[in-house]
């Protein structure tokens, strides 16, 4: 008897727009190694970026056809996707984007019995343990949150602080309306909001800029708790104990990334263990992806793992 694997072609979806070049060959780069065809649909806010890719590829020998891209404007993007999962030829779907467009393009690919490696949203957490080096954290945690704009689904959201310790432009002007609802949503219900005292010159004229914020005060029934703001905000939680500091990581529908700050690592190991998030990195800012390591999430973050063996036998 013989058992083999056998070619088949990727769509590989991309909604989100941060980390085009990385994002994007990390998406093609396997399963092309693999031996499979793969479409390419970029996202409509970058897609000079995903077609440079196709190029570099190309002019290194890539054939024709092993990676084809296309690109839509965003009235149609939807259609296109829709129809590009559908096609009979397409075995497989690779989608990194928001986690509401997860939700669709999981059910599409259910729909037509296509696996699917989803790679969506994430709320970030950062505990910061209270014989923590205070330098390295506030270094990394100030990176973590507001590195792009906020704009990653690694990004650092939640800085919970042991009590003992306590005391740029956005893609486009959608993105500002967004993190500006949010944050009129928490101070309106009770959170306190930090932010530079003089707003930035939009020399651009173009909308999308927007100051960091930091929040404290922050309860359960705010939409900046629930929902991955993808800018750059940032609130700020106490704890006393592991086990709260654990609740406080964990009440959340994401699980992609978190960090970890202590000089004790058997405690940052035990944070580890117990969180129930795909990246911990102890005493390193959340927003980072090791390539030799696997990369992906748990609970509305995704499923499948990106990088090295795990990603090549997606």
């Amino acid at each position: 008897m013989l058992a083999a694997h056998r070619e088949v072609t990727n769509a590989c979806l991309h909604e989100t727009r941060n980390s085009p070049y990385i994002l994007g060959m990390r998406a093609t780069i396997l399963p092309i190694a693999a031996g499979n065809t793969v479409v390419l649909k970029g996202s409509e806010l970058s897609p000079r970026s995903m077609w440079a890719i196709v190029c570099v590829l190309q002019e290194a020998g890539l054939p024709r056809g092993v990676l084809n891209f296309i690109s839509t404007d965003i009235s149609r993007a939807s259609s296109v996707s829709k129809a590009i999962i559908a096609h009979p030829q397409v075995k497989k779907v690779n989608f990194t984007g928001s986690t509401a467009v997860g939700r669709i393009v999981a059910v599409l690919a259910a729909q037509h019995l296509k696996p699917a490696l989803l790679e969506l949203g994430g709320q970030a957490p950062a505990i910061v343990c209270e014989d923590a080096n205070l330098d390295l954290a506030a270094q990394c945690c100030v990176a973590g949150a507001f590195m792009y704009a906020g704009q990653c689904c690694m990004a650092t959201e939640r800085i919970i602080v042991q009590k003992s310790d306590e005391t740029a432009l956005m893609i486009n002007p959608q993105g500002v309306k967004k993190v500006t609802r949010l944050l009129e949503d928490a101070e309106a219900k009770g959170a306190t909001i930090t932010r530079p005292g003089s707003d930035a010159v939009d020399s651009l004229n173009t909308g999308s800029r927007l100051r960091p914020s930091v929040l404290t005060g922050v309860t359960c029934d705010m939409d900046t708790y629930r929902n991955e703001n993808f800018g750059p905000t940032v609130s700020i939680f106490e704890f006393e104990t592991d086990e709260e500091a654990l609740a406080i990581a964990h009440d959340t529908d994401y699980g992609l990334a978190a960090a970890v700050y202590t000089e004790d690592l058997r405690r940052g190991l035990r944070f580890a263990r117990a969180l129930e998030i795909g990246a911990v990195h102890i005493n390193n800012m959340s927003l980072h992806d090791e390539s030799a390591l696997p990369h992906g999430g748990f609970k509305a973050t995704g499923y499948g793992k990106f990088n090295t063996v795990f990603g090549l036998s997606e």
